[in-house]
């Protein structure tokens, strides 16, 4: 039987890829998660948009949504976003043949990496569609 060979080049390589796993989590992993929320406001504004036929009242929809997410009080008093976003980066698009509607949204958000302190710049480009053609039974 061989003797016990210590620390090998894979055990080292194995655990840096899982050191480095930790450090993007901790450093992206809340960016992420709050991209999925994003993800589901803009799959529930085009389900809403079944309904809904004007396109400013679902934008409206969406911004008091993200507004309600991402809104925090700074030390002033004043509230301001963890997000930066624009409502010109929002368009509602529909289409009539066939009966479609697409919502695009770019944003992006800052992180600050745990280490180091420095400040990161995500940008995040989410897409939802949704049918909107009658439902026949």
């Amino acid at each position: 039987m061989k003797p016990h060979r210590g620390l090998t080049f894979m055990t080292v390589l194995i655990l840096v890829a899982i050191l480095g796993g930790v450090y993007w989590a901790a450093t992206f992993g809340n960016a992420y998660w709050e991209n999925q929320e994003v993800k589901s406001t803009l799959k529930e504004a085009a389900n809403l948009c079944y309904h809904e036929r004007e396109d400013s009242r679902v934008v409206i929809f969406i911004t008091r949504k993200l507004h309600d997410m991402f809104d925090v009080q700074d030390g002033g008093g004043k509230k301001t976003m963890r997000i930066d976003f624009d409502p010109g980066d929002l368009r509602v698009e529909r289409t009539t043949s066939p009966k479609w509607v697409h919502i695009y949204l770019t944003y992006s958000r800052t992180v600050k990496t745990p280490l180091t302190g420095q400040e990161r710049t995500v940008t995040f480009n989410d897409h939802a569609e949704a049918d909107l053609s009658d439902v026949k039974w």
